[in-house]
């Protein structure tokens, strides 16, 4: 379930963000689209679905690569807000799965969308498009978006890059996009996914959700494991080398989903569930949370150093 008090603190994000946040989201958007307006403002590359009509004809002749010309006009974007659903999102050693942490993260900015009255839209997603609400602004959307997520049954393997594929289809303008997951699948399918996150979108952003408990494994001797996507189940010992071993790749994957995000001009941010929530979406906002995994890094060598 959305947690309840989250909502009732974000009723503070009015006074938050008139003093001290500044964020991609409530920032920097520009106020310049395609199309026709009263200025030239500038220009930038011809994506499938532009207007035509908007190629800079005489450019291209001078290049021979199409461009759009762009004008000063009203801001009218869309918040797309994709949530994975799949079962591995089905997991806490705290007092909160991932799932309602994402989802709670997810609602706290159609809060704020809904605050400025500009259209957004909640998706759930896995293997393929779960969910998904057609874009509209004010109360009544984002009080079904809260239904939705706190109705979701969780199911499915993640899978980034098909999700997208199949979701790119129902973004008609360049909008800004926040996908938010464990993104704790193969990094081929997340390359894919991201980069069609960054084709599609004007401005995009990733967050990262992860339990504690998986990040460092917090068990010893023998366990079993169950993949909640798969439902397999298989015995391991937790020995300190074993350990060791786990923490690095899991440090690998996710530097790896880092340097993606980098090439593509993604915004990436890495949150735990035991962090207090309020102050992790603020800390979001403001561009303070560890970008990339600064600090699972610091986590990890501390853990070697032991």
């Amino acid at each position: 379930m959305i947690d309840s008090e989250f909502l009732d603190e974000l009723k503070k994000l009015n006074l938050i963000t008139r003093k001290k946040v500044s964020s991609v989201y409530l920032g920097s958007r520009s106020s310049i689209k395609q199309g026709r307006g009263m200025e030239l403002y500038d220009h930038r590359e011809y994506y499938t679905g532009d207007d035509f009509r908007a190629i800079d004809w005489k450019l291209y002749g001078r290049i021979e690569k199409l461009y759009i010309r762009r004008f000063e006009e009203e801001k009218d974007f869309t918040l797309h807000l994709l949530v994975d659903g799949s079962s591995s999102m089905d997991f806490s050693t705290t007092k909160m799965r991932k799932f309602d942490y994402a989802g709670s993260i997810a609602a706290g900015f159609a809060f704020i969308a809904m605050h400025r009255y500009e259209k957004f839209a909640p998706a759930l997603y896995s293997d393929k498009v779960l969910e998904i609400m057609q874009p509209n602004k004010g109360k009544m959307q984002f009080f079904r978006m809260i239904q939705l997520m706190n109705t979701a049954k969780l199911q499915g393997v993640t899978n980034l890059g098909e999700s997208m594929s199949q979701y790119s289809s129902y973004i008609k303008t360049k909008s800004f996009m926040i996908v938010i997951s464990d993104f704790l699948e193969p990094i081929e399918s997340l390359r894919k996914g991201i980069y069609r996150v960054a084709r599609g979108s004007k401005e995009a952003m990733l967050v990262q959700v992860l339990d504690p408990g998986e990040v460092s494994l917090k068990w010893t001797d023998d366990i079993d494991f169950e993949d909640l996507e798969t439902t397999k189940s298989e015995k391991v010992y937790l020995s300190p080398n074993f350990k060791k071993d786990y923490h690095k790749k899991f440090m690998e994957h996710i530097f790896a989903i880092r340097e993606i995000c980098e090439d593509t001009g993604v915004d990436f941010f890495s949150v735990s569930t035991d962090k207090q929530l309020f102050d992790a979406f603020v800390a979001i906002l403001e561009g303070k949370m560890n970008k990339g995994g600064v600090e699972w890094e610091k986590n990890a060598s501390a853990e070697e150093a032991v």
